[in-house]
């Protein structure tokens, strides 16, 4: 309530308004007339109740605004001009102390971490102030807070990723928050949202996801070395895009079936796209392994990257030594990072006589680059995709960026 009494009395100094005087009544006719001279004494009473008390504590203060609100529902209609002014006052200390206790609860429910009870009350502060970015800002911090907290309500999930949505389109439209702070600067904020939209929308909406993670890996940002952007791109990848393309050709060429030489084209073309899709999960798992580098703090998560990487690299590159997925590491940083739909274009498949690789013939790629037509084995079974298990499509605690401290309370 302290933050109530302070905002009261900044409002009361910026309104820059005379305190009326009481008025005195002047009977005009009629029934509000009546009221307003038989219970002068009351209405003055009532009045000077109010000031006693609209400056006083908050307990002070939200006995005045229950004044106020009984004085404007007795007396707001008495025609004097006196009157009016002094419930023209009353109705501006009213609209004031409901503005504070909204922000108040707004703010007070953040600082809480009761996000939920956040959402509920930003929301009505939000509906009369659509474009207050430094509110907007609170509410998607509020979303990635709640994410990542150990109970996660996930029903928060959708009105924290509108509240991204908007954070991202006021900034980008020109909008700036009061200060910036707890990011750096804008570039950081909308690295930090657009990580963030990624998270909210991964399950619900993995192309959301994917668009929102390499806008933040394109971003001039700290979000762009951040390795668990890399491992959330490529998981979203691994369990939709991949999965489902795995599952068709299966479901199309079972395992240990011949293919007919009918149906070799439409075997082609699934693997290729299974090809295109898998280089992508290669590209993020390297990409993350290359950010991890040597740091400690990352020993245990790099191993589990780099055991997917090395599965899927060795699985697109059958028989290919170490030192190519070592490489790969190394150099995958300097390349821009591949965007769904927009993969180089399919190279012609090679003659029979052509420069082949591994044990079923396939036909050697540069490292990262799709095979446009892996031959078929002799015994005529489907080349069969990496085997490595599926999980789920979440970052690492250790990698997961934390630029978020407890907001400060207003004042």
């Amino acid at each position: 309530m302290k933050n109530v009494l302070r905002l009261l009395i900044l409002a009361a100094a910026v309104a820059s308004f005379t305190l009326p005087a009481l008025a005195q009544d002047t009977p005009s006719g009629g029934a509000a007339a009546s009221v307003c001279t038989s219970e002068a004494d009351a209405k003055a009473a009532l009045y000077k109740k109010f000031l006693d008390n609209y400056k006083g504590t908050p307990e002070q203060q939200k006995t005045a605004y229950d004044t106020a609100k009984e004085y404007v529902g007795k007396y707001g209609s008495c025609p004097d001009e006196g009157d009016k002014k002094i419930a023209a006052f009353l109705q501006n200390r009213i609209a004031l102390y409901e503005e504070a206790v909204r922000d108040f609860a707004c703010t007070d429910a953040f600082n809480k971490n009761d996000y939920a009870k956040a959402f509920q009350a930003c929301q009505v502060v939000l509906g009369k102030q659509p474009d207050n970015i430094d509110l907007v800002l609170r509410l998607a911090r509020a979303g990635f807070l709640n994410v990542n907290s150990t109970t996660p309500n996930k029903a928060l999930n959708t009105d924290a990723a509108r509240m991204t949505r908007r954070a991202i389109e006021l900034i980008e439209s020109g909008k700036a928050p009061t200060k910036w702070e707890p990011f750096t600067n804008r570039d950081e904020a909308l690295g930090f949202l657009y990580f963030e939209l990624g998270l909210l929308t991964q399950e619900t909406s993995p192309a959301d996801a994917v668009n929102a993670y390499i806008k933040a890996a394109q971003s001039n940002s700290t979000f762009k070395t951040t390795p668990s952007t890399y491992i959330n791109l490529g998981n979203i990848y691994l369990t939709t895009e991949f999965k489902k393309l795995a599952d068709e050709y299966t479901a199309a060429f079972p395992p240990g079936n011949p293919i007919p030489d009918e149906k070799k084209a439409q075997s082609d073309q699934m693997l290729a796209q299974l090809n295109k899709v898998q280089d992508r999960i290669i590209d993020a798992f390297a990409r993350a392994a290359a950010l991890m580098g040597n740091d400690p703090k990352y020993a245990v998560d790099k191993k589990s990257v780099m055991t997917r990487l090395t599965s899927y690299y060795k699985a697109r590159h059958e028989g290919s030594p170490d030192t190519d997925i070592q490489q790969l590491v190394n150099n995958v940083l300097s390349r821009p990072i591949p965007i769904p739909g927009q993969e180089p274009a399919t190279p012609a498949a090679p003659a029979a006589s052509s420069g082949v690789n591994g044990a079923n013939g396939a036909a050697t790629a540069p490292v990262g680059q799709p095979v446009a037509n892996p031959a078929t084995p002799a015994t005529g079974t489907a080349p069969k995709p990496a085997a490595t298990p599926t999980p789920t499509p979440t970052a690492p605690a250790t990698a997961t960026p934390k630029p978020t401290p407890t907001p400060k309370p207003i004042k």
